[in-house]
């Protein structure tokens, strides 16, 4: 019988390397986006705990008018960071 391991390996990002003039990069088709705002997306209700997206600003070879301004849910943003889909290209790593 095969026993199976998975190493996870530690998150690296957190939401302290996330910053306005934060920039990313995705990785596989080679666009770069710049965070230009955060907000919370539940600010207007008093008992309900933040949920925070980003507004991105994107360019590259994939990018049209289509996508280049498109918002991310702050913890979606984190997870391509830690899988390795994206990376940070302007030092603030963590």
């Amino acid at each position: 019988m095969a026993l199976l391991i998975t190493v996870m390996s530690k998150k690296k990002y957190n939401h302290s390397c996330l910053s306005v003039g934060t920039l990313i990069k995705d990785k596989d088709c080679g666009d770069l986006a710049l965070l230009t705002k955060r907000v919370n997306l539940f600010e207007k209700l008093d008992e309900q705990e933040p949920v925070w997206f980003w507004e991105m600003v994107w360019t590259g070879p994939t990018t049209n008018s289509s996508n280049r301004n498109v918002p991310f849910v702050e913890e979606a943003i984190l997870g391509l960071l830690n899988s390795g889909d994206w990376e940070i290209k302007n030092g603030t790593e963590g």
